[in-house]
């Protein structure tokens, strides 16, 4: 739908295609799999690829540890956020980086 999977924003020009399994660990396939991928806002996209947030099956974030909850607030990230819409393919896909 053009927008972030977490917050819905929807300028084309600022969100990052991320990869659910990180384009060196995947073979041609999933690199090409509309499924393993989440189109992110910057912040979102750049702690999920640091592995400091996944998600639950059911799309709530999970946050690591490894940063203070303070620092997520600074961020705008609360820990309520949720991937919208997460389809079965999404869910085959995502999985818990920390």
């Amino acid at each position: 739908e053009y927008q972030c999977s977490v917050t819905g924003f929807d300028r084309l020009d600022v969100l990052i295609a991320s990869h659910i399994v990180p384009w060196s660990e995947s073979n041609d396939n999933e690199r090409l799999d509309v499924n393993n991928g989440l189109l992110l806002s910057p912040t979102f996209d750049a702690l999920f690829d640091r592995h400091l947030i996944s998600f639950e099956n059911q799309g709530k974030i999970i946050l690591s540890d490894s940063i203070e909850k303070q620092a997520y607030q600074k961020m705008g990230v609360t820990g309520d956020e949720r991937i919208r819409k997460l389809n079965g393919d999404n869910l085959k896909k995502v999985f818990l980086l920390f």
